[in-house]
């Protein structure tokens, strides 16, 4: 299953080794921006440790262990992460009804959609609770695994008394346990934490590598999959989100603006934006703002390259554009300027219709043979 890892090659090398040798840590500090495959590996390497399976494919992802990791029914891994409050015992139960049910819809999410978001409903935090029970865990024996597998995800969420509380586990490890705490923030770590774990550095993901989870894993068409990709900055988990999205409404909307002022069509301009769309909000023009400057960059890019452009799928208008206005990449710094100050007037409310139709013009013009 560690093949499933796409763009870390050098993490499932060094970890393999560990393995094979027999030389793993008791701590591990897995760190690199989102998207990126830190808790896909944390999470097999556990499975690898404790896979039943005789054959060097390990994890095999179908031994009795295996299926209980990926369950998130194994007696032998705990599993920490940020989240509102859940009434958590020292026993690992959960008092609430509330709060088990959040409990279980996120475990759900995890397991069957992790690239979606969970959404809590109330302030999030990796919280004394959660760790009050990791002790309790600890002081008891394994009970069927080689290793006992801790991960903590978003280990920056702790605040101090959290985080000193779990350094006290930290500095005396039991026997048999490997601890991974995941993180994009290693500065918002205690360094006397950081100090006692080995890290572990995750590289952004190249768009190939995230090509071949699309293709691969979720059967997306090439051009889909390649567009994800490029729009994704690197994080699979966006590109997972664009590509398997049945429309992307902000995206065709910004195409829609973006052709309406190619043919100067301001009555089409208008009609547009005086519709009732509830979607039309602040963060929708924060999204739509950043896929137009993305259009207007790949025409620009299509003039010296066009297997770089981002929307390969709409490289049909990409292209009549880029031939029609050949002098447009000359004109289009600037307006990327101006695009880029746009989200300053929503942070102050200025009128979203007004910065439609500052967008509107501001293509217009860029446009104009």
């Amino acid at each position: 299953m560690f093949r499933n890892i796409k763009g870390q090659n050098q993490v499932v090398k060094l970890l393999s080794s560990q393995i094979a040798n027999d030389r793993t840590a008791q701590a591990y500090l897995f760190h690199g921006g989102e998207g990126v495959g830190k808790y896909l590996t944390a999470l097999y390497f556990g499975m690898a440790l404790n896979c039943l399976s005789t054959s060097e494919f390990r994890p095999c992802g179908i031994c009795h262990s295996c299926k209980k990791f990926l369950s998130y029914d194994h007696s032998d891994f705990i599993y920490i992460f940020p989240s509102t409050n859940l009434q958590l015992t020292t026993d690992g139960e959960i008092k609430s009804n509330e709060g088990l049910k959040l409990y279980e819809g996120y475990i759900s999410n995890k397991k069957l959609t992790p690239w979606q978001d969970f959404i809590w409903g109330g302030a999030v935090m990796i919280r004394k609770e959660s760790i009050m029970m990791l002790s309790k865990r600890l002081e008891m024996s394994i009970t069927e695994a080689r290793y006992r597998i801790v991960i903590i995800e978003e280990a920056d969420r702790m605040n101090q008394e959290t985080a000193n509380a779990f350094l006290k586990k930290l500095e005396e490890p039991p026997d048999r346990t490997v601890i991974i705490l995941i993180t994009e923030r290693v500065s918002m770590l205690l360094p006397t934490i950081i100090s006692r774990c080995q890290q572990v550095y995750f590289r952004p993901l190249s768009h190939t590598a995230i090509e071949t989870i699309l293709r691969e894993r979720f059967d997306i068409d090439s051009h889909s999959a390649r567009t994800a990709a490029r729009m994704s900055n690197a994080n699979a988990k966006q590109a997972i989100k664009l590509a398997l999205e049945d429309t992307n409404t902000t995206r065709d909307t910004a195409f829609e603006i973006f052709t309406l002022a190619y043919k100067h069509d301001e009555l089409g301009f208008h009609n547009l934006i005086t519709k009732p769309q509830s979607q039309i909000n602040a963060e929708f023009v924060l999204e739509l703002i950043k896929y137009i400057s993305l259009i207007v960059n790949d025409i620009c890019i299509f003039q010296t390259n066009s297997d770089l452009i981002t929307n390969s799928d709409r490289a049909g208008f990409i292209t009549t554009v880029s031939q029609n206005l050949p002098e447009l990449s000359e004109k289009a710094a600037d307006t990327l300027v101006e695009l880029e100050s746009l989200p300053r007037m929503l942070a102050v409310n200025v009128n979203i219709t007004f910065i439609l139709i500052k967008i509107y013009h501001l293509l217009s013009d860029l446009l104009s043979a």
